[in-house]
């Protein structure tokens, strides 16, 4: 038997519909990570799963148990299944220790001293066993969320379900977080991940699930949906979630909003702050150095900008596409420490094309 059975699943409100006929069988083991556009029903999959909502139609079975029915005990089964959301839902007003154990003691009727010898024993497993005592108001948004993974996992779930668990943390505490899921993978833990943090995904999961318009629209192995989707929509997804682009002439060349959006690209790959840094070096000198002087000059001058991350060592290339003259603008003067940053940080690569440069960054 399944750990988890889902079966023509649906949710529906007066004006939107965000499950339509959603099925997954899930075994013991595995590590599913869900991805797709906002707003396309992955969150609330996971709030049917454990009942947080209550599902419009169809059966959600968790270990034999279908917690759709009425007289099913839902505390009974939300026992089995351990929720970590975005904002970790810690009580500010009691110690990190106690978020721990109140859970342990109110729902599994343990006695003080087996909670908190649980509670520790979590604690220690996501590295914050020297935070036992501390208040929730003293700890990093990364610790915050890895006190709440501690506190789902002393209730001995068998199945774990983590609803963006990094989106709500700084870029630099996202790795801590990453860490501990990982390691909880490693371990076996059945796990339920709904994720933009595609490194991730494709890192840790047995099966990752594509979401579009309330339905699970393709699925498979990280290496199947990551790097050759099948359907149209997964593939334009994978390449959003891949590349950056932007363009720029004599009459566009917003540049404070251009290096604003691709750090937020960046960040949205979950780059270390060195990688990061230096995307944007790239772009800048690049930019700075040689087109903004053309832009000047002539106004029949179009540049396409494409940032793309490639395969599993995450290859940085970033592509540069002229059009509007037969002068091939790298050859221009360019300043020489603009020059010398370039040389230092790139690996300019052959290509055809005359009006295309291909970059690849060093990192």
């Amino acid at each position: 038997m399944s750990l988890l059975e889902i079966k023509n699943l649906c949710k529906e409100y007066n004006d939107v519909t965000p499950l339509k006929n959603v099925n997954l069988t899930v075994e013991q083991g595995e590590v599913i990570s869900i991805i797709g556009p906002s707003g396309t029903g992955k969150s609330t999959l996971l709030r049917c799963i454990n009942r947080l909502e209550t599902p419009s139609s169809g059966s959600v079975i968790v270990d034999g148990e279908d917690v759709c029915r009425k007289e099913t005990d839902l505390t009974a089964v939300r026992k089995k299944v351990g929720m970590v959301f975005q904002s970790f839902n810690l009580f500010g007003h009691k110690s990190i220790i106690e978020n721990i154990i109140m859970p342990q003691m109110d729902l599994l009727g343990k006695s003080r001293e087996e909670a908190k010898k649980e509670a520790l024993l979590q604690l220690r497993r996501v590295g914050l066993e020297q935070k036992a005592y501390h208040m929730p108001d003293e700890l990093s948004g990364g610790q915050k969320q890895r006190v709440a993974i501690a506190r789902a996992l002393a209730m001995k779930p068998e199945i774990m379900l983590f609803d963006e668990p990094t989106s709500a943390l700084d870029p630099t505490m996202v790795t801590e977080v990453k860490n501990v899921i990982r390691h909880l993978a490693e371990d076996g833990m059945t796990m339920l991940i709904v994720t933009h943090e595609m490194r991730l995904a494709r890192d840790i999961s047995t099966r990752v699930l594509y979401m579009d318009q309330g339905e699970i629209y393709e699925q498979g192995t990280p290496e199947e949906i990551f790097n050759s989707p099948k359907k149209e929509l997964t593939r334009a997804f994978v390449l959003r979630i891949t590349s950056w682009n932007c363009s720029a002439n004599q009459h566009n060349r917003d540049f404070i909003a251009m290096m604003a959006s691709l750090e937020e690209f960046c960040r949205s790959r979950f780059m270390n702050k060195k990688m990061e840094n230096t995307c944007e070096i790239v772009f800048e000198e690049i930019y700075s150095g040689y087109f903004s002087p053309l832009f000047e000059k002539d106004e029949k001058i179009n540049a396409e900008f494409i940032l793309e991350v490639q395969g599993e060592n995450e290859k940085l290339t970033l592509t540069v596409i002229t059009k509007g003259t037969k002068t091939d603008p790298f050859s221009a003067e360019i300043d020489e420490t603009a020059a010398a940053i370039l040389k230092n940080k790139t690996v300019r690569l052959k290509t055809d094309n005359e009006n295309t440069a291909v970059f690849e960054i060093k990192v």
